[in-house]
């Protein structure tokens, strides 16, 4: 009897324990969340703006391989987008923060320039890739890159939802550029967007 009174009482004290423990973890939440997402978004913003400078990348030519990467979250190229005036600085990354400053490149993809499919995103907002769904085939899109100048033409493009990811990948041993931007650009939806506008093009020299 003693020793289920015992266990009782213990039993009682370890759910008081996680009952204050989870009510000071959410107090500290409340108080502090702002103040910890505030620290978080200015570590990675101060990673961003060190990031402004250009790092060298080794590039094979003849190979078309990258010898050395770019560090992630690096500023290694520009992109340029004549037909309708755009010029960003393209990143190796893209995080939520990366996208605040430039265009993003998908970590799993291939950079310009290794014969392979590369995958760019940016938001859709003014300055960004808003006018993305105003590029037609034929246009042109410059990546000038430390290693090298890789110009691509526009081909086509499609709206897809988010989780279409066949519709971000090209394996047909052809160097392509896959663009992309949450879709509707303007109106209809506030917040998540589900779908995408996706442009495709290939590298000059590369069609099909």
């Amino acid at each position: 009897m003693k020793k289920k009174f015992v266990m009782k009482t213990f039993a009682i004290d370890v759910a008081i324990s996680f009952f204050f423990t989870a009510i000071f973890i959410i107090l500290c939440y409340v108080a502090f969340g702002s103040k910890i997402n505030s620290y978080s978004t200015i570590i990675n913003t101060t990673v961003i703006k060190s990031a402004e400078e250009e790092k060298e990348v080794v590039y094979n030519r003849d190979a078309k391989r990258i010898v050395k990467y770019p560090e992630y979250g690096k500023k290694y190229a520009t992109i340029k987008i004549p037909a309708i005036d755009l010029s960003l600085p393209v990143y190796n990354g893209d995080t939520l923060d990366i996208l605040r400053y430039g265009v993003g490149t998908y970590i799993g993809s291939y950079l310009p320039g290794e014969g392979g499919t590369t995958l760019m995103a940016a938001h859709n907002d003014r300055g960004f890739f808003h006018d993305l769904d105003k590029l037609q085939p034929g246009d042109k899109i410059i990546i000038e890159a430390n290693y090298g100048t890789f110009t691509y033409t526009v081909s086509n493009h499609i709206i897809v939802k988010y989780s279409e990811t066949e519709a971000f990948i090209m394996q047909d041993g052809k160097e392509r550029l896959i663009l992309y931007t949450c879709y509707p650009i303007e109106g209809g939806i506030i917040g998540h967007k589900t779908d995408r506008y996706v442009v495709y093009a290939y590298r000059e020299g590369d069609k099909d």
